[in-house]
């Protein structure tokens, strides 16, 4: 995919790859362990080809307290679970 098999994304290079939020129709995933956000920012540019979003967002847990939380929203669900399976930062 992308970058890591030498092809270039059209999305990459209009700068139209990564949302500032996350569309109605994307698959999502939401950790709550918030860290390495560069990391799998850089994982998922460089190995996966759809839309997506990576963000912070703030939820209200089970003893109705706020913690901030990672969404990752991508266009296409195979590649939510592609990331899911592979990205080591997680």
């Amino acid at each position: 995919m992308a970058i890591e098999k030498g092809r270039i994304n059209p999305l990459n290079v209009l700068k139209q790859r990564q949302l500032k939020f996350i569309p109605t129709n994307f698959a999502k995933m939401t950790i709550v362990h918030v860290e390495h956000i560069d990391s799998i920012d850089r994982w998922i540019y460089t190995n996966l080809d759809s839309r997506y979003c990576v963000k912070l967002t703030q939820v209200v847990d089970q003893s109705n307290k706020i913690k901030e939380v990672l969404e990752i929203g991508m266009e296409d669900p195979k590649e939510l679970s592609m990331f899911a399976l592979g990205c080591p930062h997680l």
